[in-house]
């Protein structure tokens, strides 16, 4: 084998590919567990604040769509996330504390 061939086999070997990529994964979800969330519900706040408060120069179908159904879909998109996040969230501090 040629010295390059051996010096790439023991870098992949010292490295463990297969860790570094769950420890970016478990990073991942840390983070957006942690400050991703708490930003996108500051952003979806202030716009279901506004559409709510558009929704009163509103009639008819516009009008319910502002004040009901758009912050209901928005609201229960970050719940849902929210909860794959933290059912995700006991699997990565499982498998921090193994290793």
């Amino acid at each position: 084998m040629s010295k390059w061939t051996e010096v790439r086999d023991g870098l992949v070997s010292a490295l463990d590919i297969s860790e570094v990529a769950e420890s970016a994964k478990n990073q991942m979800v840390a983070s957006l567990a942690g400050d991703g969330i708490a930003a996108l519900e500051a952003v979806a706040d202030k716009f279901v604040t506004q559409i709510q408060a558009q929704a009163m120069n509103e009639t008819g179908w516009n009008a319910i769509r502002d004040k009901i159904i758009l912050p209901l879909l928005i609201n229960g998109s970050i719940w849902a996330v929210k909860l794959v996040l933290s059912k995700s969230t006991p699997t990565v501090q499982a498998t921090d504390r193994q290793q």
